[in-house]
């Protein structure tokens, strides 16, 4: 007796849930013991360039101004922080888990043609913009600068 076409689908369901479920629990652990250091996620980020500038654009979403920070050093741009658990109460037991929290960062290789005499960041629904102006020439980058970083509302 074959069995049903529907049956099949629900048993690949299955399986791909209980894979994914396994893989997100392996990937979100947290602990030395493991990894044998800090686990840091990489959010969601876009870069491309405009006519004018170098757009990086990145998804940090419940994140506090004040926890997270946007620097240059040399031709990278590096964009790290820290995503708070915003529950506080005790012992939970999750269904499901998609959402990283904990360190991030992100690093971004600046071409030569970017400067930063002309750079500025927004956060605002979630979204970090930093934009880089593009220069005539090679851009000489040497000491980190801090981006400052605007608050939209």
């Amino acid at each position: 007796m074959a069995p049903r076409d529907e049956d099949i689908i629900d048993d690949i369901r299955h399986l791909q849930e209980t894979m994914e479920r396994l893989l997100s629990d392996f990937s979100c652990f947290r602990t030395p013991l493991l990894l044998g250091r800090e686990y840091v996620w990489r959010p969601l980020t876009d870069v491309y360039e405009t006519d004018d500038e170098l757009v990086v654009r990145m998804d940090i979403a419940g994140v506090k101004p004040g926890d997270f920070r946007v620097t240059i050093h040399g031709r990278i741009l590096t964009i790290r922080g820290i995503r708070r658990d915003p529950v506080k109460s005790g012992r939970r037991r999750f269904h499901k888990m998609e959402i990283n929290l904990g360190v991030f960062e992100r690093n971004i290789e600046i071409p030569d043609h970017i400067g930063i005499s002309s750079m500025g960041a927004e956060y605002d629904n979630g979204f970090l913009v930093v934009k880089l102006a593009k220069t005539a020439g090679r851009s000489k980058r040497r000491e980190q600068v801090v981006v400052p970083v605007n608050r939209g509302e």
